[in-house]
């Protein structure tokens, strides 16, 4: 069995809590030999990954009083800014068929018909002259696959980073000049780009790219909506207990632990990961561990000796990413 055909989604709404709710419910969807192609935008809205603190990561004050939303993606990674100057697309496909380079394809198909040539960088960055114009997220799930990213067309590039808190550790950690890596929007490498000429070269590429007819379909309500509007989604981290930070190479590792009797007993965790079955790991591992404080005493926990105990318990499932 293979794929077998293409079926093509264009959202007509800016509204993020419609949008993202979507993706979750083509996921849900049993067509089994069919890659779902979705196209969509957000109206000024600032998006964080699955597992992130929209407290810790997000300028709330300054983003009511902008009139700017707050969602949360199904997907890992770090916060971004969306607005009508740039495009999102989605894949999905059962996983054995899942396929990033090809998806990346259609995208570099796309843009070469514009005479503008991009290039993958790293796990989740495509460039072009050395600038970012897209960045990418995934999920694995039940045995489908999304890869979702972003197309910076004509955006505001001053309100990309405007919303959002810096991180210093992470400055530290990569430093100043890379975190300040160059982005630019499509229209400055070719002025003729429309959003609708984007849409249309995309849904070309993908026909080309893996040869399969493409229906067109119409968005139909779901009844995932209000799950990404609610406060239990919006802001799902629970921040209280002890807390345990840690920047690693692959993202940072924030965790709230409350423990009793020397067990953890309930936590959270805050990252930036791109793999959000990493941190599920995590806490399936952490969660109901015995953990040796009694050095510590029961009145002052002491967050050094608490790191090394959950370094210990963490190391095994950290070493395989």
């Amino acid at each position: 069995m293979s794929l077998n055909k293409i079926v093509y989604y264009e959202s007509k709404v800016y509204d993020p809590y419609i949008n993202l709710s979507f993706e979750e419910h083509l996921m849900n969807k049993k067509d089994e030999n069919t890659l779902f192609l979705y196209l969509w935008q957000n109206k000024n809205t600032v998006v964080i990954g699955k597992n992130q603190s929209a407290r810790d990561q997000c300028n709330l004050e300054l983003m009511k009083s902008d009139n700017v939303k707050l969602a949360r993606r199904s997907s890992g990674g770090g916060a971004v800014f969306h607005d009508l100057g740039n495009l999102n697309f989605t894949f999905i496909c059962p996983k054995d068929y899942f396929d990033i380079q090809r998806n990346l394809n259609v995208i570099k198909r796309c843009l070469k018909s514009f005479n503008i040539k991009a290039e993958f960088s790293g796990r989740n960055d495509l460039l072009v002259d050395g600038c970012k114009i897209s960045g990418q997220a995934y999920l694995h799930k039940n045995n489908i696959a999304l890869h979702h990213g972003t197309l910076l067309i004509e955006t505001d590039l001053i309100n990309l980073g405007k919303y959002l808190k810096k991180d210093k550790e992470k400055l530290e950690s990569h430093g100043v000049k890379s975190h300040r890596q160059r982005v630019n929007n499509l229209i400055n490498f070719n002025n003729a780009i429309t959003i609708d000429k984007i849409k249309d070269s995309i849904k070309q590429s993908v026909v080309e790219e893996f040869n399969l007819p493409i229906e067109e379909r119409e968005i139909k309500d779901n009844t995932l909506i209000e799950k990404y509007k609610s406060d239990d989604w919006l802001f799902r981290l629970n921040t209280t207990g002890k807390r345990i930070k840690k920047r690693f190479d692959f993202g940072l590792i924030d965790m709230y632990l409350n423990i009793l009797d020397e067990k953890i007993i309930s936590l959270d965790i805050n990252s930036d990961i791109m793999d959000v079955n990493i941190i599920d790991s995590i806490k399936s591992q952490l969660l109901n561990k015995q953990i040796n404080t009694s050095y510590i005493g029961c009145l002052h926990l002491d967050n050094k000796l608490i790191e090394r105990e959950i370094n210990k318990l963490l190391k095994d499932n950290l070493c395989t990413i």
